[in-house]
């Protein structure tokens, strides 16, 4: 069950997914290890994930958004989930902790300084980008930024940005669900909590979307990016 500070988390990452577009597990996992384990975290972050996804992508579309080297990326990224689900459930949680900690911090640095860029990127790295995302996802589920990373330099309009990563994390969130079922992973406490932060995810990601049109999204981004930093920083030395 969340306590006050998780609902707090929960709510504040979904206004940055709102006005941003992504970032939810970014912001909320590290935030949220100040009081629970990554691995009760985890499932019941990919189930939020599914959920949010789904409703983006059941949005009516004019056309098809999403071409055949990024179906290869999204595939790549639903096979190694497997593999990155597998890693969670063999990992210890004191390690778990420190390498989520250094993760966070590495990649928040990276988004802060990253700089619009794009490439002509050959077929084979769609397939790499995949499998690294996918694994990722599975582990620690968190494909935001990276993702993010990617379909930047691929040089993807606004909708389709949003319509592929949605897919990504519809086919890689569902197969990791499954593997941490399997593994005896989600527990009915979990799948509790789950109802319960759907209503605040929802809540949030909506008036993200008018916050979005008021407050500069890249300002509310940074803020929250080096929240992530400091917490971060916080959990190695705790």
């Amino acid at each position: 069950m969340l306590n006050i500070g998780g609902f707090l988390v929960i709510l504040l990452a979904s206004l940055i997914k709102g006005i941003t577009g992504f970032g939810f597990a970014l912001i909320s996992l590290p935030l949220l290890m100040i009081w629970y384990s990554p691995k009760e975290l985890i499932p019941i972050l990919m189930m939020c994930n599914l959920i949010s996804s789904i409703l983006i992508v059941l949005q009516k579309k004019e056309k098809k958004l999403v071409n055949k080297k990024f179906r290869t990326l999204i595939i790549y990224g639903g096979i190694f989930t497997i593999l990155g689900v597998i890693t969670l459930k063999a990992i210890s949680e004191g390690f778990l902790v420190k390498f989520l900690g250094v993760f966070f911090i590495l990649l928040s640095i990276i988004t802060l300084l990253n700089r619009s860029m794009t490439f002509d990127i050959s077929k084979k790295w769609y397939k790499v980008a995949g499998a690294f995302i996918g694994y990722l996802t599975g582990s620690i589920s968190v494909s935001g930024p990276p993702l993010a990373l990617f379909l930047n330099m691929a040089n993807v309009s606004n909708r389709e940005f949003r319509e592929i990563f949605s897919w990504f994390n519809i086919v890689s969130a569902f197969i990791a669900i499954i593997g941490y079922y399997h593994l005896g992973m989600i527990t009915n406490q979990m799948l509790l909590t789950t109802l319960y932060i759907i209503p605040i995810l929802l809540l949030g990601t909506v008036v993200g979307k008018h916050l979005n049109q008021i407050l500069p999204a890249a300002l509310f981004k940074k803020i929250s990016l080096y929240i992530t930093i400091m917490v971060s920083i916080f959990l190695l030395i705790k």
